[in-house]
């Protein structure tokens, strides 16, 4: 069932077994999994079914490299999932491990405790088979995508792209026919009731606008509201430990190297489709072992178009794009404002303005025939072409880095003085990225310049300096925020995703990650959230509702 909640009368009490605050991947991936279990649901989302039209989160950011808080969060059913790209791959197994060269690293559960988890995920993402190297997505028999590549790198790494996913469009017709889940639209979360002794907490407050706003108590709360927002109900009820929105990690990226090939190098660049018709994409990566003996965190290296923002590429269609960036996914419209070209003075818009519409005059041919191909494989396809994938010219490619960032007690998020239009302290958000982070990038790059360079499969050129200085946070993806860890003096949360000191409240998402690896933390939370489900479900045979003295659920108009 789906509620708007603005439609409920002022100051009604609801009751229910779980209540799940967001409703993106991870809330709604918590809610599907508990269906049929024969307990009362409510999945409670600050948005309506699309987006309120502004970022609704407020805060501040201290490091210009870091996006404003609210830009890459969206408010509606199905969450950040509105305005993600779809790139899937989970963590590799070292990302879980404790790394004696990366400060507070490591999972309390492995890998291999994963694996069943992930599989889950990548249903619900809708990326096909759980398959993320090379022989497993295209067979024995597909081409590197560098002939004759040797040395250190490894060039067998694969992303699988979701449709994308939209979790509020795909499973808001399940939701809708349950008669154990309700989902109330327009419900932002406000405050968390807990009792004197603050063991456990009995339910949560909702505000619909100011003045109006209802409760629902609860056997079990899980707080999915993103890595941002779960640690700012934390911090403003007052609950949890001291590590509340400390280690707050993105991943650091950029694009500083070019790679020259001979000239007919068959290089695998763009886009490739399994058997099932996934969308793929290679990367260069270090191995596990590499990184062991090197001291390295978790980074990567993937062929991109050159930077969009600079017309000399001389390509209409990405001059195109540029001129056009507005109607494009955050994701990817944020990329060209990230890499170079921001705040330039009036004169230097000017020039770059000019220089596109050049480019674009020069090639409508070519363009209308991008235009008909992106139409078919990108607007209309159900399953979409995830970005444009043009080349460079002469057999010179640009190398983009996604950089794992470390985990760094002093990066975090915390309340500010100002208020958001329901009461709640807007967040400041510090993020501090250290020396080995920027270090990690830097010796992805070794690596490939010098794996190509002994095997004379080609050459790197890098800006080393563009890396120390011009490198910037991805800003969609928050983790760390409310670390899982063995113990309150390592974490916020236990392996189960439970509240160290609360019975009954747990958190789903990426803010539970102790570590952020190199990978988008989509899949990984949608696997975790499948989890949690799971331990849910048996968590409530064991809270009987007269330990909270609830009554039954009462039906919702």
């Amino acid at each position: 069932m789906i509620v708007d909640a603005r439609r409920l009368p002022d100051g009604l009490r609801l009751d229910a077994d779980v209540v799940i605050i967001g409703a993106g991947p991870a809330g709604i991936t918590v809610a599907m999994e508990l269906m049929g279990a024969g307990l009362t649901v409510v999945l409670a989302e600050s948005g309506g079914r699309r987006g309120d039209g502004g970022d609704g989160f407020g805060g501040e950011a201290v490091d210009p490299r870091h996006p404003p808080p609210g830009l890459y969060r969206a408010r509606a059913l199905g969450g950040t999932s509105t305005l993600w790209g779809g790139r899937c791959l989970p963590l590799d197994p070292i990302d879980f491990e404790a790394r004696p060269w990366v400060p507070h690293s490591g999972w309390p559960l492995g890998w291999d405790h994963m694996l069943p988890w992930y599989r889950v995920a990548n249903s619900y993402c809708e990326a096909g088979r759980f398959a993320y190297d090379v022989a497993g997505s295209l067979g024995g028999n597909a081409a590197p995508m560098v002939p004759g590549l040797g040395g250190e790198i490894a060039q067998d790494g694969i992303e699988r792209f979701s449709p994308p996913t939209d979790f509020g469009r795909r499973y808001r017709r399940a939701l809708a026919r349950s008669t154990e889940v309700v989902v109330l639209l327009s419900a932002t979360c406000t405050g968390v009731l807990a009792p004197p002794s603050r063991r456990a907490v009995d339910g949560f407050v909702f505000r619909t606008r100011p003045g109006h706003g209802i409760q629902v108590r609860a056997r079990l709360g899980v707080l999915a509201a993103g890595g941002l927002e779960t640690p700012r109900l934390l911090l403003a009820a007052g609950l949890g430990n001291g590590l509340v929105g400390r280690f707050y990690m993105c991943h650091l990226e950029g694009k500083a190297a070019t790679a020259t090939f001979p000239p007919a190098t068959p290089v695998v660049f763009g886009y490739e489709r399994d058997g099932e018709g996934i969308y793929l994409r290679r990367y260069f990566r270090a191995p596990a072992e590499v990184q062991r003996r090197l001291g390295l965190t978790n980074s990567i290296l993937r062929f991109e178009p050159p930077v969009i923002a600079d017309p000399g590429h001389g390509d209409p269609v990405l001059s195109a794009m540029w001129l056009s960036r507005t109607f494009l996914k955050a994701e990817y419209a944020r990329k060209m404002a990230s890499f170079g070209y921001r705040g330039q003075e009036e004169p230097e818009r000017a020039r770059l303005l000019a220089g596109h519409l050049g480019n674009v005059a020069a090639g409508l041919v070519p363009l209308g025939r991008f235009g008909f191909d992106w139409v078919r494989r990108h607007v209309l396809a159900a399953r979409k072409l995830p970005y444009v994938a043009v080349a460079g010219r002469g057999g010179i490619h640009t190398v983009d880095y996604n950089a794992e960032q470390a985990p760094n007690p002093d990066s975090r998020v915390s309340l500010g003085d100002r208020l958001d239009p329901l009461g709640l302290p807007c967040l400041k958000v510090d993020w501090r990225a250290g020396a080995q982070d920027v270090e990690g990038a830097l010796a992805i790059h070794r690596l490939l310049a010098d794996s190509l360079a002994q095997s004379g499969a080609g050459r790197l050129e890098v800006d080393m300096d563009a890396i120390r200085n011009g490198y910037n946070a991805t800003g969609g993806h928050h983790i760390g925020t409310t670390r899982m860890a063995d113990g309150p003096e390592r974490g916020v949360v236990d392996a189960d995703c439970r509240v160290f000191g609360l019975d009954n409240l747990y958190v789903a998402g990426s803010a539970v990650f102790p570590t952020s690896g190199h990978a988008n933390p989509t899949l990984t939370l949608v696997a975790l959230a499948a989890r949690l489900a799971a331990h849910l479900r048996h968590r409530a045979r064991q809270v009987p509702a007269a330990e909270f003295s609830f009554a039954a659920p009462p039906p919702v108009p």
